[in-house]
């Protein structure tokens, strides 16, 4: 993300890490970060109940003081979001079980934006709640993102094989037409998930959508 106006990068990063429990996977989230420069970090299928500034710092570098999680149940799901308060305050505004929204803003000049970081339900009635409550999301005039393993695909070329599921298609294309997002293209790769069979099924399911005020003012 760049702001033109005051020439400011504020990076993201953002990972579905299929578990967080780990020492490696903790490594590996590490290494990201850095490599990244990131101020902001989204984690998706934790896999952990809760999480404390001593754990936090097994996984972030110093700088990420701040954090809110959606704990997992059981073996599943979960969400954490850290950032760096030197950079960015932090507001949490919603906290689900499929989601969290933070309001973050600039130590730097006082602007604000929101991050939504998304765990979409694969199923049943969690996955009718995650849609229901995206669809009345009132986005009005803010800068918002939203990011993360939605669990739905746009159209049937976001899969490697033939099928797919067409209500679905309609379903997520109906919610962020409703929301006026726009698509912030991924690179580097066509597929975001793979069910790691010897044949696999290989899908995208991971976004990344901004409110049409941020293509405004970070264009």
């Amino acid at each position: 993300m760049d702001s033109t106006t005051n020439k400011r990068n504020w990076n993201v990063l953002n990972w579905n890490i299929r578990g967080l429990n780990a020492e490696d996977k903790c490594n590996a989230v590490r290494g990201k970060i850095e490599e990244s420069a990131c101020d902001v970090y989204c984690i998706q299928e934790t896999k952990r109940s809760s999480f404390d500034h001593s754990y936090i710092r097994k996984l972030a570098p110093k700088r990420f003081d701040k954090f809110a999680f959606s704990p997992s149940e059981g073996a599943s799901g979960g969400i954490l979001v850290g950032w760096n308060s030197s950079i960015f305050t932090g507001e949490v505004t919603h906290t689900k079980k499929f989601a969290i929204s933070v309001k973050f803003t600039s130590v730097h000049d006082n602007s604000n934006w929101i991050l939504t970081t998304v765990y979409g339900p694969c199923q049943g009635e969690e996955r009718d709640n995650f849609v229901n409550w995206m669809n009345d999301i009132q986005i009005g005039g803010a800068n918002w993102m939203f990011v993360g393993d939605f669990n739905f695909y746009r159209a049937l070329s976001d899969r490697n094989r033939e099928g797919g599921n067409m209500h679905d298609i309609f379903i997520f294309n109906e919610i962020i037409s409703n929301l006026g997002l726009l698509e912030i293209p991924l690179k580097g790769r066509k597929y975001t998930w793979s069910n790691m069979q010897e044949e696999p099924l290989l899908e995208q399911i991971d976004w990344c959508f901004t409110s049409s005020n941020w293509i405004s003012d970070f264009p």
